[in-house]
């Protein structure tokens, strides 16, 4: 089994998830930053996880655009979702990972996770500090989710579609 594990990240953190998360997957796979590399052809994948993080309450428009160019591919394909958001309410959370790939997508996607958050503050600038200072966060913090991380390896190497 081959498996690509696609990501756009801002500050690291998805780039930080898809790590965690490829030793936990069987068989052979690969991490790619669609931000920093051309991805590879999905032929030779069984297996793709698509990652990201919500920026100004939008995932990267790298990943997006890429989802939308190869969304027939890709449904073809076992897939899995990720997102790192820190937006407190949950239920914006949850409408930000159902908004950040097309319906088809996410119906057809095996697991749909929001693997929790992380604030760089020492990457950010200062408006971007000034609207987390206002959400009451004022500094930097590492809130992701290990459960989460187990629970998209766990569902990815056990279901078979």
């Amino acid at each position: 089994m081959k498996t690509l594990i696609l990501y756009a990240t801002k500050y690291g953190s998805s780039e930080k998830v898809a790590h965690r998360l490829a030793p936990k997957l069987p068989g052979d796979v690969q991490t790619v930053s669609i931000m920093k590399e051309t991805p590879p052809s999905l032929t030779s994948y069984e297996t793709v996880i698509l990652g990201g993080s919500i920026y100004m309450g939008a995932i990267q428009k790298q990943l997006s655009n890429y989802v939308n160019e190869h969304l027939e591919e890709l449904l073809e394909k076992r897939v899995g979702l990720y997102i790192c958001a820190g937006e407190q309410d949950p239920e914006v959370r949850s409408k930000e990972l159902v908004d950040s790939f097309p319906k088809s997508l996410y119906e057809h996607a095996i697991v749909k996770e929001i693997v929790g958050h992380e604030y760089h503050f020492d990457k950010m600038n200062l408006v971007e500090k000034l609207m987390l200072r206002m959400k009451g966060i004022k500094k930097s913090c590492s809130a992701l989710s290990d459960e989460s991380i187990d629970h998209t390896a766990h569902m990815m190497a056990e279901t078979r579609r």
